[in-house]
């Protein structure tokens, strides 16, 4: 399970209509993956201390996933079948300089607006992912697999039953999104209630 303080605790937040003043904040789904994205301007510190890692980005990416399988260059069914157990996590962070929608064009992108303290809460729970060295800053693996993204070291502990879509859910939850992260545990347990959300948005106005 993932280690962040009160995970397990916190409970879902109540529906409500996007904040007016909220920042978009992205969901990319892509095959099997999800990812949180963040307009670079709206990080702030802590976690802005990754951007300058990043020059030149516009959005910021955030993937958490199984360390071994996520790295590889060329997973293989072993790979594959070793991430079922649990094992040490990994976070790539992929710059983007153009809109999620435009760089990802072969992905689900959903727009969600988070309230300023609910961009606080997720930028925490993101900074809380990044295994850090001994002078606080975050720990390079290695290049990742775009140009100009990066692997760091990761808390928390990847299994069959808290993937990278767990992970993602509960950071949306952490940022007011009301999604459930139990039982997520492939895209379409996390997409599907997005997709409900927004019905639910749509009818409401």
């Amino acid at each position: 399970m993932q280690t962040l303080p009160g995970c397990g605790s916190t409970p879902a937040p109540t529906y409500q209509e996007a904040p007016k003043n909220g920042v978009t904040t992205y969901l990319i789904a892509a095959g099997w993956h999800t990812e949180i994205a963040l307009p670079i301007d709206a990080i702030h510190d802590p976690l802005k201390t990754v951007a300058p890692d990043f020059p030149g980005s516009r959005y910021l990416s955030f993937g958490w996933g199984e360390r071994n399988y996520y790295m590889a260059r060329a997973p293989t069914v072993g790979d594959a079948m070793s991430a079922l157990f649990p094992g040490p996590a990994v976070l790539l962070v992929t710059p983007l300089y153009r809109p999620p929608r435009e760089s990802r064009a072969n992905a689900q992108v959903f727009e969600l607006s988070l309230s300023p303290a609910g961009l606080d809460r997720l930028s925490s729970y993101l900074w809380a992912a990044f295994d850090r060295s001994g002078d606080g800053t975050p720990r390079r693996l290695a290049a990742g697999p775009e140009p100009g993204s990066v692997f760091y070291a990761a808390t928390g502990t990847y299994s069959a039953s808290y993937t990278c879509n767990t992970w993602t859910a509960e950071g949306l939850r952490f940022g007011g999104i009301p999604v459930t992260p139990a039982g997520v545990v492939f895209v379409s347990d996390l997409t599907d209630q997005l997709r409900s959300l927004s019905a639910r948005t749509a009818g409401a106005r």
